[in-house]
């Protein structure tokens, strides 16, 4: 367990101390696995909704340990690839309604956290969206095309020169602006809200790994653990990559590796030549996306590029691999050739839960309305977490409310073939798409232009 605290700079930014595991035979109506974004919100909108529920998260090592405490820090309203991927997928109508739940979550986020007197470092700049290459400029027109088509007012078009006041980087040509965006210190998110769960009556067990769990007929659902076991009503798996360990949601996921590396603080003088004066969180129109962002200590946070696959789920071998590392830092260097002092301090990975629709799917495992699930969110999750939480909350208590016909919940996952045809195509897909990133040129055979209008 000393390992956690290593996982990544927000791990190790302030001192934790993680709760006792389960030790003995307990029961309650609600149990959920993961301590994560999606388990304790879900546990906290059950309880705000109904003060009566009794809720147990079991958390294998600590709570955020997974993606939830290794991610950039960006809290998007991004469902989808993005905007126009979202309504190319679902319609316009169908579209903007997600759209504009998940402005609602950013917002209800930022209040609850004021409230609750979370210290996780939250802001509100917005975000920049640019293209660094003339394959991408089409991107940026589409996300505004579709905003335009779906009557949103908070995507705003920009010139290079325009982005170029915003940020000092001359690889920008053109971009688009989004006014609803948060960044936060996700793993002092994620601990915040395990005191909030805990201040409401739940109870949370880290350390406490789930062995197996299973319907029992006429009794509900048992969790077994090392130490001990929980019987309860009804269970939630809120384990996202790490969801790979049961067999009927193995089909519709898939594992990614994300890497981030961090620099030292930057000086006064330093930030004066990078012109980065709003201090919001940027991300470019590749494929395979550069995310950028300051922290808040005054450094900058490079993330994204290259995405290895790890075939089987979660691997921990996947989490040290040098040159992914030297790759970030190549296009760091490329993009602010003007800070070359500047040093990289740090840089960690973590698992991305992938799916093919590229949003999160929330549903029932199974016929018998016991075991409800919430996966995928392909490395998007720090907002729509909140969102899908309270889609889980409505399901296990039987609403029928709107938020059942946001499409993580109504729209079908879409199954994938097994092993190893889909590590195959899964290789395959990331080598092209990465390819055709570095070069910015068109796929040079029929299948890698199939794909590549596939996606656009």
């Amino acid at each position: 367990m000393s390992d956690w605290r290593t996982q990544s700079f927000w791990m190790s930014r302030k001192p934790y101390e993680p709760s006792e595991p389960l030790t003995e035979e307990t029961a309650c109506d609600v149990v959920v696995l993961g301590g994560g974004f999606t388990g304790l919100w879900t546990a906290i909108a059950l309880k705000e909704a109904d003060p009566s529920v009794d809720v147990v998260v079991l958390e294998s090592r600590v709570v955020g340990f997974g993606a939830s405490g290794r991610n950039g820090g960006f809290a998007m309203t991004m469902l989808a690839r993005n905007i126009h991927d979202l309504e190319r997928k679902v319609g316009p109508e169908r579209a903007r309604a997600a759209h504009l739940a998940m402005v609602d979550s950013l917002r209800e986020i930022e209040e609850f956290c004021a409230k609750e007197g979370i210290e996780a470092d939250i802001t509100a700049p917005g975000l920049l969206t640019v293209s660094n290459g003339p394959e991408q400029d089409l991107r940026i027109k589409q996300d505004l095309e579709a905003a335009r088509r779906m009557g949103l007012g908070d995507f705003h078009e920009l010139s290079g020169a325009e982005c170029r006041t915003m940020i000092n980087t001359e690889r920008v040509r053109r971009g688009h602006f989004e006014d609803h965006s948060l960044l936060v210190d996700p793993a002092a998110l994620t601990r915040g809200l395990r005191a909030s769960a805990a201040a409401r009556g739940v109870r949370i067990f880290e350390r406490t790994p789930v062995t197996s769990l299973r319907e029992v007929k006429g009794q509900g659902v048992l969790a077994r653990t090392p130490l001990g076991r929980v019987w309860a009503d009804r269970a939630v798996i809120a384990t996202n990559a790490y969801a790979q360990s049961f067999r009927e949601l193995r089909r519709y996921i898939f594992t990614v590796y994300a890497h981030i590396i961090v620099t030292e603080p930057l000086t006064d003088e330093q930030w004066e030549r990078v012109g980065w004066q709003k201090r919001m969180g940027v991300e470019d129109k590749r494929f395979m996306v550069h995310f950028h962002r300051p922290t808040p200590d005054g450094r900058i946070l490079w993330g994204g590029r290259d995405a290895p696959v790890a075939p089987r789920g979660p691997d921990p071998r996947r989490e040290s691999m040098p040159w992914v590392f030297e790759r970030l830092e190549e296009t760091l260097r490329w993009n602010f050739p003007q800070i070359p002092e500047v040093k990289v301090e740090t840089g960690w990975s973590g698992p991305v839960c992938g799916s093919v629709n590229c949003f999160a799917t929330v549903g029932w495992l199974g016929s018998g309305e016991r075991i409800a699930y919430s996966v995928g969110y392909a490395g998007h999750g720090v907002g729509p977490t909140h969102l899908s939480a309270k889609v889980l909350r409505d399901m296990l208590l039987g609403r029928r409310t709107d938020l059942l016909e946001l499409p993580m919940r109504s729209k079908r996952p879409v199954p994938m073939p097994p092993h190893p045809i889909r590590t195959a195509i899964l290789n395959s897909t990331q080598r092209m798409l990465q390819r055709y990133d570095d070069r910015g040129d068109e796929p040079a055979t029929a299948l890698g232009r199939l794909a590549l209008r596939a996606l656009q």
